[in-house]
């Protein structure tokens, strides 16, 4: 029974990071921040915020996917960044879509954050 290297973990940190932040930035910021300021959907500084955090997400991902303990603890404050946008939005949110997205990347960012503090197993001679 094989199991899953810190190595591999960040990796599929990394991974799941990078697609949420691919998914963000051309379904909601990129749309946004062509509308500018006054005709954007959403508040601009939520707009940019989130543009932020999704950059953010991907430099934090090529670290983690480099096994960089600085890659890791970003990607651990990004996606706790997110956390709180999803909690948020569960507790604000009424319409059943909304709140379907909001817990799947609750969990999302939740198991994220789980890989990035993976740890390996040591095997003691017994």
């Amino acid at each position: 029974m094989g199991i899953m290297s810190r190595s591999t973990a960040l990796k599929i940190a990394a991974v799941l990071a990078v697609l949420v932040a691919i998914i963000g930035i051309a379904l909601y910021d990129l749309p946004n921040l062509v509308l500018g300021a006054d005709e954007s959907e959403s508040p601009f500084g939520l707009v940019i915020g989130s543009f932020t955090s999704d950059v953010l997400a991907l430099v934090a991902a090529y670290g983690a996917w480099r096994a960089q303990k600085w890659g890791a603890v970003l990607l651990i404050v990004v996606n706790a960044f997110w956390i709180v946008q999803a909690i948020t939005s569960l507790l604000v949110d009424t319409a059943a879509v909304e709140m379907v997205f909001s817990s799947v990347m609750l969990v999302h960012h939740i198991v994220v954050i789980t890989l990035c503090l993976w740890r390996e197993r040591v095997v003691s001679a017994a």
